[in-house]
This record gives structure tokens, sequence and C-alpha cells, in this order.
């Protein structure tokens, strides 16, 4: 089996996985109007259980190379930053403005694989990766919204005036930085390991900074045990995802545009199981995304 292929199948199957999480935790903020704060503590340990539970008993005890610490440091704080102004930039923004901006991350890392790890993508490659951001910010807009250039275009007139739109292009910007220090974590140690510490560590974070204001004891935590089996799934489509950096096909903008599959699993899932409207046009703009993954393969 090629190299090419194997990419392929790992982190197509680990964003399929990732995508049923996202409509699983859908469900639970739609139905039980589950706090933030707790989805993410619950997930992340979750996830993270997972993760180190993969990595004592499938690759043994963990043995890494001395570049590992300074690797995850940067991109652990990364994480805690993407999370967080993620958060903020939903909270002030529409979703229909934060949600395309977030999507072009893999334009972004295009330019940071160059300058951190001196990875670029082939013609076609280049090709697949603008036709699946394409795709994803059509999914991210609503139906109206792609009627005219000036609508189509709304996300980035928003960057003047609004604090959240700017959150969202932080994060994206952010996002394709991290990636980078993803593989180099992985490289240096193992699939599982990268996602366990990553995650144990925002899920201490969140969870200390929620206690300390004094918010914790108040949520609601009946969604917990729900969003922790949550995170198992998490943590499985991590570690899937995270292999792909292993073989000398995964380079950075090519796992990170693949990843972008879970929108299509998400997208159809939604539509099926928690029948959001507009899913023709949804599925449409999956289907360029779909489009845009077959063209990495050449």
């Amino acid at each position: 089996m090629s190299e090419t292929l194997i990419v392929f199948l790992l982190v197509c199957g680990g964003a399929t996985v990732w995508g049923v999480s996202n409509v699983l935790r859908k469900y639970l903020f739609r139905e039980r109007n589950t706090p933030v704060e707790v989805a993410v503590v619950a997930t992340m340990l979750g996830a993270s259980s997972f993760l180190f539970g993969t990595q004592f008993v499938w690759f043994g005890t963990p043995h890494v190379s001395s570049p590992f610490w300074g690797f995850f440091a940067i991109t652990a704080v990364l994480n805690i930053g993407i999370i967080y102004w993620q958060n903020k930039a939903l909270k002030m923004e529409d979703a229909s403005v934060v949600e395309p901006i977030q999507g072009t991350t893999p334009l972004f890392v295009i330019l940071t694989a160059w300058l951190i790890l001196r990875e670029l993508p082939t013609f076609w490659g280049a090709i697949g990766i603008l036709t699946t951001v394409f795709g994803v910010y059509i999914l991210a807009l609503k139906r109206s919204d792609v009627g005219s250039i000036r609508s189509f275009a709304k996300p980035w007139l928003r960057l003047a005036q609004s604090r959240g739109a700017r959150f969202a292009l932080t994060t994206a910007i952010l996002g394709s930085i991290s990636l980078n220090f993803d593989k180099l974590v992985v490289l240096n140690s193992t699939p599982a390991l990268r996602g366990a510490s990553v995650f144990l560590l925002v899920a201490l974070v969140v969870l200390g900074v929620s206690v300390a204001r004094g918010q914790w004891q108040r949520l609601d935590k009946s969604s917990f045990l729900p969003m922790f089996a949550i995170g198992l799934l998490i943590g499985l489509s991590n570690v899937l995802m995270d292999w792909g950096f292993v073989f000398a096909f995964g380079i950075v903008p090519y796992v990170g545009s693949l990843k972008r599959f879970q929108i299509i699993v998400t997208t159809i899932l939604a539509a099926v199981f928690l029948h959001e409207g507009d899913w023709v046009f949804r599925i449409l703009a999956a289907a360029v995304i779909f489009g845009g993954i077959v063209l990495l393969a050449f």
C-alpha cells in the first residue's frame, strides 16, 4: 500500500470519527444546553484518557527525544490560545462571520509550513488546498450570503469593526502555526502522546480558570459523562490523524487540508440526524471540499 493511500485512509478515517463527535456534541449543546466550560473539560479529559491508554497499551512506555519538550511547550500554549479565542470569537460575533475566517487556516499553513519546515505542496496539491478552503468558506456562509460579492466578503469586511472577527483571524493564524509543531511533537514522540499531553493541559487550564473565577461550582454538569464519552472519540480521531504525520507524504499542508474531511461528515450527519435546514446547499459545498481533497493525491 502506497504512503499516499495510507495517509488518506488514516487522516480521513480520523476526520470521519471527528465529524461524528461534532454532531454528538452539537446534540448535547442543543438538547441539554451544556456549558462550554463543562464540554471543554469533559471532552479534553476523555480524549486525553483515551490517548494515554493507547500510548501505554499500543506503544508502551513513551520515549521522547530531547527536542520534544520545546515543541510541546509551543503547541500547548498555542492550543490554549486557539481554544480560548475561538470561544471569544463565537461569543462576540455571528458564526457566519467567524467560521469562514477560521476555515482559511490551510491557506496560512502553506506559508507557515514553508517557513518552519520547508514543506511545500505540489502544484495540484496547492490547487486542492485552495479548492478545499473555498468549499469550507461557502459551507460556513448562509445561502443568502453568496448572492453578491459584498455579501461573500462580509466576514473580512467585519475585521475593522468586530473584535470577534479579529479573534477568528487570530485563531486561524495560530492554528496554521500549531500544526507544524504538532508534527514535530509527533516525530519526536508518538502519535498518541502529542494529543494526550496537549488535551490534558487544556482541560486543566480551563478547569483551573473556571474554579478560580467561582464559575465551575455553579455550572450544570449533568452532561459531563456523555461529553467525556465523546472525548474518547476525539482521542481516537486524533491518533489516526496524527499518524498521517509519520509518513513522508504527510506534509503539514496536506494533513491540515485532509482534516477538513470532517466537515463533510459533520454536514451529512447533521442534515440526517439533527435535521438542520438548507442541507442541499450544504451538501453541494461539501462536494467542493471533497473535490479539493481528491486533488491532494496528485
